[in-house]
């Protein structure tokens, strides 16, 4: 069953799910960014509840956690994006090996993004308890 399915549909039947993933992720970073600009304004305005406070703490303790997670997990797989690339280049014809080098570009551009979003929110968060402290 497995020998009849071509090795190109399986690679780009990953790679749109990993597209997939990529939307899911940003909606749900479109909707903690439409939660932190709330609360955004709920520091300008000094009406911040003490739950708002602890939300903002908590959540920028958990972001910096987890933006140094992703930092060190995208430091680990390039390199061993590197390598799939060239066991890719090395295993296939040049016109297959590009074919499937579509998954690898599109997990890379997965893991930027993932961290770019995870940065920014962190970034938010601090920038909110700083005004808090203040």
């Amino acid at each position: 069953m497995l020998n009849q399915i071509p090795l190109e549909l399986i690679s780009n039947f990953i790679s749109i799910v990993l597209i997939f993933i990529l939307f899911y992720k940003y909606l749900q970073y479109k909707k903690k960014i439409d939660v932190m600009k709330e609360l955004s304004i709920l520091v300008e305005e000094n009406n911040l509840s003490e739950d708002d406070k602890k939300f903002i703490i908590d959540n920028e303790k958990e972001y910096k956690e987890k933006v140094v997670k992703t930092e060190a997990s995208v430091k680990f797989s390039n390199p061993v994006f590197i390598l799939i690339t060239g066991l890719v280049f090395i295993t296939f014809p040049l016109t297959d090996a590009m074919i499937h080098l579509n998954v690898v570009v599109v997990a890379f551009l997965f893991m930027q993004v993932d961290r770019i979003h995870k940065k920014n929110l962190y970034k938010f968060l601090f920038d909110l308890e700083s005004k808090i402290q203040n």
